[in-house]
């Protein structure tokens, strides 16, 4: 543990650093790397596509908006002064929004990375874009000397390759693995956002699996700085008791009920365990595989879709055990966010759990593309119910050692040693 004169130099020699200019659109993590950079007097602008800065006087016109908008575009911690919001990148996610089909994101991540890198020029900023927002603002690598990004994903070259792969080996979920991001995109566009980590001479990443991937394709391992997420144990809360022995044995899914996801996986899984008294509650988030749900129609599913914050931990909270055999995550929040609410969780290893769990103390950690272990799991579950309602009470514990403080100290200290290690 540092001491309390240690911190303080810490804090000092953070303030004389330079201050970064951030690009990234939407609320990425809730704001908590430019609010990181903030807090340390280290953030010389926040560049996006839309905020609302409730510190700002013209800001009274928001009483007029739905305030759950106004909530998940600001961030109270960030002074608005320090935001900046290009109007054409305004205008592209308004139109966006507007028409679902309209196609602009490319267009506004370069108007974004493009504003980012005229401010850090003029200002002789550092520049600390996350991923899809850099390529830009990087190319003229002359212009700027501290070029730092976020990877959110892991390597898009890794992620295509299992995509890949997958459309191969589970040939009914094809046409939706196909309009994955990494599948979809142009080759132009493509290379483009893959140039993004060769470009960058300072990376942070959430989890270390991100960081192996960037490894496998040349970014060196030893100057990746894993800084994992963390979670509002308040919104997340821990749940009172775990289900009763007279309840239906009730697993969890939550994410896109798709492939990427490892949805087959989970539900092979059930069908191998051959048991009707098992209930699978999937809650979608984002694309439905409709297609693949269809092979299924023997199981008992439950299926729920755009489920409201408060409704989707009610529903966490009842189940016994939380499955995710995800092909590949630059994070996996929703990890987190279980483990809080003390339920256990049985995920790959191309996840965050390597990170924020040990195997068989506070979940499970299966290989990817494995039912036969993730039906041995939720055997081993089903046979030892108390057993794993304890296992969910040490995840609980385990998650409140994540907080969104303890990822903005980190942020901040990546920051530093990354200044020091650009000559």
């Amino acid at each position: 543990m540092q001491s309390q004169s240690t911190g303080v130099w810490k804090d000092q020699a953070l303030k004389e650093c330079p201050r970064a200019v951030v690009a990234l659109a939407g609320a990425r993590d809730y704001y908590q790397l430019p609010l990181a950079l903030h807090e340390g007097g280290l953030l010389q602008a926040l560049v996006t596509d839309m905020y609302w800065p409730a510190d700002r006087t013209w800001f009274s016109l928001g009483s007029l908006l739905r305030q759950e908008l106004i909530a998940a575009r600001r961030c109270p911690g960030l002074k608005g002064a320090r935001v900046r919001v290009p109007p054409l990148a305004l205008c592209a996610s308004a139109m966006m929004k507007a028409a679902r089909s309209t196609k602009l994101n490319r267009y506004k991540d370069k108007v974004l990375s493009s504003e980012a890198r005229r401010i850090a020029v003029r200002e002789r900023s550092p520049l600390f874009c996350y991923s899809y927002y850099a390529s830009e603002s990087f190319k003229q690598s002359e212009s700027v000397k501290h070029r730092f990004l976020f990877q959110l994903h892991p390597h898009p070259e890794s992620v295509r390759s299992l995509l890949l792969e997958e459309a191969e080996r589970v040939p009914h979920a094809k046409s939706s693995l196909l309009m994955e991001h990494e599948l979809l995109l142009p080759a132009k566009e493509f290379a483009e956002l893959a140039s993004e980590p060769h470009l960058a001479n300072g990376w942070v990443v959430a989890s270390s699996f991100t960081a192996s991937t960037l490894a496998e394709h040349g970014v060196p391992r030893d100057q990746i700085h894993v800084v994992p997420y963390g979670v509002d144990h308040n919104v997340f809360a821990t749940r009172v008791e775990a289900p009763g022995e007279d309840q239906p044995f009730t697993i969890i899914f939550v994410g896109s009920l798709v492939q990427r996801k490892g949805l087959s996986y989970l539900l092979d899984a059930v069908r191998l365990i051959r048991s009707r008294k098992i209930r699978v509650v999937l809650c979608g988030r984002g694309s439905i595989d409709r297609h693949l749900l269809k092979q299924y129609s023997d199981l008992n599913l439950e299926i729920n879709t755009g489920l409201r914050r408060a409704e989707l931990v009610r529903r966490i909270h009842e189940a016994d055990v939380f499955v995710l055999p995800s092909l590949a995550e630059g994070f996996g929040h929703v990890i987190l966010e279980v483990m809080s609410c003390g339920v256990p969780a049985i995920t790959t290893p191309n996840t965050c759990a390597p990170d924020v769990m040990t195997d068989g103390v506070d979940g499970f950690i299966v290989p990817i593309r494995d039912p036969e272990a993730v039906a041995e799991k939720i055997c081993w579950g089903i046979d030892n119910r108390a057993e794993l309602a304890a296992m969910g009470g040490k995840a609980a514990e385990e998650a409140r050692r994540f907080t969104w403080e303890r990822f903005r100290v980190g942020a901040r200290q990546a920051y530093r040693e990354m200044l020091a290690g650009v000559r």
